[in-house]
């Protein structure tokens, strides 16, 4: 089948009230196609398709391709000098300067700090009957994490998570993010700018240090660097604060999941979170195939290809449908059945896959299993409660999450 007219395909209505209500349904009835045509170009529903694209090297990240075609421009990243936008060599040299501070040793030494700042946060509300997720947590955490790491002064812990809410609306591509984005970006590079300036001057053990020794030595340039720190805020804070609150979400709205955690957090772990963490982990992957915050990934086609016998034609918008591919009954056994104990017989994609492979996804699973872990193994149920402002089926945007807590 050519893909070159992707009209003569079956039509993926994303604006359509029932896919907004109940995206399953549509991608049940669709997935056996594997690709669909959408308003941009092609959809892709299954798992294994999803997966070969992220492994094709003629589809690279698509929402700067997409922002100038809509005449915004490009506004996510810069082109060769972010791992997003970057390919070959360049991609190699940029993931060469940072991917030292992403490895299990350094967030090894992270999960102490994170815990406790977890624990402070909630003993806050150790009496309460009552946690409001995003603003009393996980709007919270992923910026002190980030400030930890570059050497920041944690004071400015708010302000970067405000430059990363406004940054990730550049993927709604719709003209009224293009002002706030580009008021976040120019914010953010001055910020950058003093930052690498002060570790020049004041070198410590933190990623901005880093960068501006890899600067000196010639490895990125100063571009690179700072487009690099925009990158990894922009990735790292309000993509991981939208994945604490779905996953949240998907235990409250599971009781009896929710109460198998509280036990065996309780059972194993004698009330704390150390020790045998395998339930934990296993519930942080089965809530990002469940309900995964980053829902589908937007990607362009460099050069003509083809996707498990789906010839793609150069120029071609292809998203590969993260939600959909979670949900595949060919992969996982009852896919709309929520099993906090399931071990995935294939990963998740929320991290994606190939060589564009999330650097940082060891870094959230981790801040995932301490602010989720902290919160269940305090309470033993939850129910989601009045004034919830989220958007789970379309973005996997979570603004409030209140929950109404049992002690």
């Amino acid at each position: 089948m050519s893909i070159s007219d992707a009209t003569t395909l079956p039509f993926l209505d994303t604006a359509n009230e029932r896919f907004l209500t109940d995206p399953h349904a549509t991608f049940d009835r669709l997935r056996h196609l594997a690709v669909v045509a959408d308003g941009n170009g092609v959809s892709l529903l299954d798992y294994a398709t999803c997966d070969a694209a992220f492994h094709d090297t003629a589809l690279v990240p698509g929402i700067d391709w997409l922002l100038q075609d809509l005449g915004h421009g490009p506004l996510w990243g810069t082109f060769d000098h972010t791992l997003t936008d970057a390919e070959g060599d360049d991609h190699q040299r940029l993931r060469r300067a940072v991917s030292p501070w992403f490895t299990a040793r350094r967030i090894d030494g992270l999960r102490e700090r994170t815990r406790q700042l977890v624990d402070g946060l909630l003993d806050l509300h150790v009496d309460a009957d009552s946690l409001e997720v995003m603003e009393d947590l996980a709007d919270q955490v992923p910026s002190a994490l980030f400030c930890w790491m570059v050497g920041a002064d944690p004071a400015d812990a708010a302000l970067l998570a405000r430059w990363s809410k406004s940054l990730l609306l550049v993927f709604t591509a719709q003209a009224s993010m293009v002002g706030p984005v580009k008021a976040a970006k120019a914010e953010l590079l001055e910020y950058t700018e003093k930052l690498l300036e002060l570790k020049r001057r004041q070198p410590a053990d933190d990623l901005a240090s880093a960068l501006v020794k890899a600067t000196d030595s010639g490895v990125i340039d100063t571009l690179d660097a700072a487009c690099l720190l925009e990158e990894l805020l922009s990735a790292s804070v309000d993509n991981t604060a939208n994945t604490i609150g779905t996953a949240l979400h998907t235990l409250a709205t599971h009781p009896e999941q929710w109460t198998l955690v509280h036990r065996q957090l309780h059972d194993r772990l004698d009330g704390g979170l150390s020790g045998d963490r395998t339930l934990l982990a296993n519930t942080i992957e089965e809530c990002g195939r469940f309900q995964p915050a980053i829902r589908h990934t937007i990607k362009y086609a460099t050069a003509a290809t083809d996707l498990l016998g789906h010839p793609i034609t150069r120029g071609t918008y292809v998203t590969i449908r993260i939600a959909a591919a979670h949900r595949d009954p060919t992969v996982y056994l009852d896919p709309h059945r929520f099993e906090a104990a399931r071990k995935l017989t294939k990963p998740q994609l929320a991290f994606g896959a190939g060589r564009h492979y999330c650097l940082g996804a060891a870094l959230g699973k981790m801040e995932l299993q301490e602010a989720v872990g902290g919160v269940v193994s305090r309470w033993s149920g939850a129910v989601v409660g009045d004034g919830a402002i989220m958007n789970i089926t379309a973005s996997g945007h979570v603004a409030r999450l209140p929950l109404e807590l049992t002690r």
